[in-house]
């Protein structure tokens, strides 16, 4: 029961922390003085400690760690590049082609971490030709 509430509350706050980057960037394209509120500066990092409690928590209960298990270690990197990809896009890219380069390789690196946790190796492409 433990382990399906800890993945349910990972489930919840990985489709959170996509809905957000999406609205929020799509405030950044827009140039709205919405990106700038008080919620939206500090709810993604409160989504994104529940996230990474979470994902700890539930590897603590299936036995499996980050820097012990390749496919923890690649998702624990990867989500620390998607951070850094997002704040690029979001806050230092300064064109809208520069903004489209970096949300690009934040979607693209997000949709890579749910690959990996989808088939639990970072050789995803093995691992859905198999």
């Amino acid at each position: 029961m433990t382990f399906l509430i800890l993945k349910g509350t990972h489930l919840v706050t990985v489709t959170v922390t996509l809905v957000l980057f999406l609205l929020r960037i799509s405030w950044a394209f827009a140039s709205s003085e919405k990106l700038r509120m008080p919620l939206m500066r500090w709810l993604p990092h409160a989504n994104d400690t529940l996230l990474f409690a979470s994902a700890f928590a539930t590897a603590a209960a299936i036995g499996q760690f980050p820097f012990s298990d390749a496919w923890l270690t690649a998702k624990f990197l990867a989500m620390l590049a998607y951070i850094v990809l997002g704040h690029i896009a979001l806050w230092r890219a300064r064109s809208v082609a520069e903004r489209a380069l970096w949300t690009a390789a934040a979607l693209a690196t997000f949709g890579w971490i749910v690959l990996v946790a989808r088939c639990h190796d970072p050789d995803v492409v093995t691992c859905l030709a198999g």
